[in-house]
């Protein structure tokens, strides 16, 4: 055997290695269209080689035709093929040169399979032996096809085509690809038609197509592998990331996740499993997650759920996981929805913390405020003793009083039943009176955990105002009340609220004090402004100096000889937990001004 079979047998191996070793790669990641395509061009110059050294050698006139016809099928894949890898793999290329060249090569395989030849000669009529670089091969003697033209016109468009992807990937500063892949193609494309001329002129025997569609083959593979390398540095980059953002998640206590939506399958970190209560191996479904969340929050964290997948609203929720003994843990999660090329959700990812321990100090600390504020409460009504006293004095004596003209009444002959009935009347009014007081006290008093509701602020004004008369009238002290005939209502709680109405009040009454009568007035003004309700309490005392403005509202800081400094500080973390806000100003008539803000009750208004 000479030389030249031996060659084109070793392209066509090495062509037919690499076509398997890329479509094993395209088998294991389908994405790898790029990977496909190679397989097929390097397994189709492949068999062209082999097909060549047949021609090579053909016998007959028949037979070089036969052979040359099925060379034309091979050829074309080569050409589509790689039309369609330079557009994926360089993402360059006019899509309607790439649709024009591989129409015009079906259009080729159509005229070669109809015709009585091939698409290159309408007819052999002879074969010529010559020797040639130590072997006789054989030259066809025929007529051209006079089709041939649109090979011609595939192979200029082709040449145009990769010129024009060269020039693309050249600005682009991808030197390297431009000339390994394109200059390559452009090469093999002069190489092609100038062995294939001389073919037809009975120059060579062959086009040599074997050979030359090697170096494709070859730029082909070099870029793959290229890819490769990069693909698996890439690789083993990501996984020194996700070591470190595994540590760095372990050490915060986050655990990351990932929802396929399409498969309804939960993966993530061990961190992430074991604070849903899962095992490593244990296949997540959606469904299974929901199980192991307290049925008490189910239903908010599949509307959170619901609203990511069909609204794109980020996740951010907290809710509490059930635990394989029963105990509940407190877990916050963020996450978003990751969309494919379509726009549906294929992946939801995100982090979960377990928040447990803050929710018990936040829990812990709060139940402090609470006591704090208690004893607060009680403090102020210790300094309400003797208005108090006073007010519920008014009803028992008028109750006393009564009883005794009752008495009277009964032992008159006969006695006057009609005045009696009028004074048990009285005595019951006096009573509910009285007992109305005390349960006023009482419920502010009480300790209690806050409640929500919407209440009317300026129904809230008042009955505090109508708790301080007493206090006020014995202090000689006025107390105005400036309210609007329609005021939004807020959502609060009740006792809180009337707590820092109530400090408020106190704190002006006291910085009164010392002050002539004329001059002793309190004035409460209310309004409303942008979906925010204002309450701001006036007083004509001495005010704040310059640096007690600012820490008015710190824990123990009192412009008062016996004040204890929380009940501002009080005031604030009520207002604060309100979503509103509390400071002091400077009255210009004299004074201060203490103001705080409610955000407003949607769509609710109190007349």
């Amino acid at each position: 055997m000479s030389w030249i079979p031996q060659v084109w047998s070793v392209a066509a191996g090495v062509c037919f290695g690499l076509a398997g070793l890329h479509f094993l790669v395209w088998l294991r990641s389908r994405e790898s269209t790029a990977s496909l395509l190679f397989s097929i061009a390097a397994f189709a110059a492949g068999a062209t080689g082999l097909q060549e050294i047949f021609l090579l050698r053909a016998q007959t006139a028949t037979e070089y035709g036969e052979l040359l016809r099925w060379m034309h099928l091979s050829v074309a894949i080569i050409v589509i093929a790689s039309v369609w890898f330079i557009r994926l793999h360089l993402r360059a290329g006019r899509l309607w040169l790439a649709w024009s060249i591989s129409g015009l090569r079906a259009l080729v395989l159509i005229v070669n399979f109809q015709a009585p030849t091939n698409a290159t000669f309408s007819e052999i009529t002879s074969l010529r032996f010559v020797p040639w670089l130590g072997e006789v091969f054989s030259i066809p003697i025929g007529e051209p096809n006079p089709w041939r033209v649109l090979i011609q016109a595939s192979t200029v468009l082709l040449l145009i085509y990769v010129v024009d992807v060269g020039i693309t990937t050249w600005r682009r500063v991808d030197r390297r690809r431009a000339v390994i892949l394109c200059g390559a193609i452009t090469a093999v494309i002069v190489l092609g038609v100038i062995f294939s001329q001389l073919m037809v002129w009975q120059i060579m025997p062959g086009p040599f197509s074997g050979l030359i569609f090697l170096l494709i083959v070859l730029a082909m593979a070099t870029e793959l592998s290229i890819d490769l390398i990069r693909a698996r540095q890439t690789a083993a980059d990501l996984r020194r990331s996700e070591a470190w953002m595994s540590h760095a998640a372990l050490a915060a206590n986050l655990g990351m996740w990932d929802w396929d939506i399409t498969r309804d399958r939960i993966s993530g970190t061990r961190s992430g499993l074991v604070q849903a209560g899962l095992a490593d191996d244990e296949r997540l479904t959606l469904e299974r997650f929901l199980e192991s969340v307290h049925a008490e929050d189910r239903g908010s964290v599949r509307q959170a759920i619901r609203r990511v997948v069909e609204d794109g609203e980020p996740v951010d929720i907290e809710y509490r996981m059930v635990d394989s003994r029963g105990g509940a843990r407190w877990i916050s999660a963020r996450g978003e929805a990751d969309r494919g090329p379509d726009g549906k959700p294929r992946h939801v990812r995100g982090v979960t913390i377990d928040v447990t321990s803050q929710k018990r100090k936040d829990a812990e600390l709060q139940q402090q405020r609470d006591q704090l504020a208690h004893i607060q409460r009680v403090s102020a009504l210790g300094q309400l003793s003797s208005a108090l006293a006073h007010e519920i004095s008014q009803p028992l004596g008028a109750m006393l009083r009564n009883a005794e003209a009752g008495e009277l009444y009964l032992k008159k002959t006969p006695p006057e039943l009609d005045e009696v009935n009028a004074i048990l009347g009285d005595i019951q009014r006096d009573g509910k009176r009285a007992a109305a007081i005390i349960d006023r006290m009482r419920s502010f008093l009480m300790p209690r955990e806050s409640v929500l509701e919407t209440l009317e602020l300026k129904e809230l004004l008042e009955q505090v105002a109508t708790f301080l008369r007493a206090e006020f009238r014995a202090y000689d002290t006025r107390l105005v009340l400036d309210l609007p005939r329609v005021l939004p209502a807020v959502r609060g709680d009740r006792i809180q609220l009337q707590q820092v109405v109530l400090n408020l009040l106190l704190n002006s009454l006291e910085a009164l004090s010392e002050f002539p009568s004329e001059r002793r007035e309190v004035v409460i003004r209310a309004s409303s402004m942008a979906g925010v309700v204002e309450v701001a309490v006036f007083d004509s005392g001495p005010g704040f100096s310059a640096d007690r403005m600012h820490s008015a509202f710190e824990p123990f800081m009192s412009t008062k000889r016996t004040g204890t400094g929380i009940g501002l500080a009080i005031c604030k973390t009520i207002i604060d937990s309100h979503g509103g806000r509390i400071w002091a100003e400077h009255n210009p008539g004299g004074g201060a001004i203490l103001r705080f803000t409610l955000p407003a009750a949607q769509g609710v208004v109190a007349t």
